[in-house]
């Protein structure tokens, strides 16, 4: 069986969706005329019983007919204003002020060694935690990991960041698909729970977290964030609190990704 995954955000499916109304109020039209042929259709019984000429009531029952027929029309065409409002694609939604669509701003990604909290593991400490991570397997091309740890806890934080500059695939993927798409993706694959959707901060994109079961068992708030560059994800597992969970996140890709 072949499965697909419906962008409900894209050009396509507005353009579908407005087809769809577009043909049901043809259909609609085309019923109201059929239905009332008989009426516009007036005899010389009727026409004398309204006291008015026969080719007088006709022209005015067709008028009246037309009317009807160009209100319905008219919901119709407001009806598809309403619903064509396909979202932009990630590539052009969230880029940078003065920075030309289809470029990069000249930024580096450079998480800091420390955040609040949180301290960043180095050296091998850091090396290890990755090998664990990956169970062996070699790390995406882009994306690059890192582990944050507090006074209560060896891994508190894992900050992940894959940028269009290192990754090919992604900023073809910015291309196709949405934000809310890349989200409803993402978020899906994570099997994320009550996620929502908070300010993202002073660079552009948007910002959603939710909660997620670690492969352990316990609960950690999963965040990600998303631009015209980026696509970036903190996982944090000393806090369940979403709208603290999402500050962290503000700050910390304030703090990691650096734009001149």
């Amino acid at each position: 069986m072949i499965e697909m995954s419906v962008d409900t955000t894209s050009t396509s499916w507005a353009a579908g969706q407005a087809m769809g109304t577009l043909l049901m109020t043809a259909a609609i039209s085309a019923i109201v005329w059929r239905c009332t042929r008989g009426w516009r259709r007036a005899d010389l019984h009727v026409a004398a019983a309204a006291k008015t000429p026969l080719a007088e009531l006709r022209v005015r029952r067709r008028r009246t007919v037309a009317a009807v027929l160009a209100g319905i029309a008219v919901l119709g065409l407001v009806k598809v204003g309403f619903d064509y409002r396909p979202e932009a694609r990630s590539a052009v939604s969230g880029t940078d002020p003065g920075v030309a669509a289809g470029a990069w701003p000249d930024r580096r990604i450079d998480p800091p060694g420390a955040l609040g909290q949180y301290r960043l593991k180095t050296g091998e400490e850091a090396a290890l935690y990755a090998a664990l991570a990956r169970g062996g397997e070699t790390e995406e091309s882009g994306r690059r990991t890192w582990y944050y740890g507090t006074a209560g806890q060896e891994v508190a934080a894992v900050l992940s960041v894959n940028t269009v500059e290192g990754d090919p695939g992604l900023a073809r993927e910015k291309q196709q698909h949405s934000p809310t798409n890349e989200f409803r993706n993402f978020f899906a694959g994570a099997e994320a729970r009550e996620t929502a959707f908070f300010d993202a901060g002073p660079l552009p994109g948007r910002l959603g977290c939710g909660l997620i079961d670690t492969p352990d068992g316990a609960d950690a708030s999963l965040c990600a964030w998303t631009d015209a560059y980026t696509f970036g994800t903190l996982m944090l597992t000393d806090t369940l609190d979403l709208g603290a969970a999402a500050r962290v996140t503000r700050d910390l890709r304030a703090a990691t990704d650096h734009r001149s």
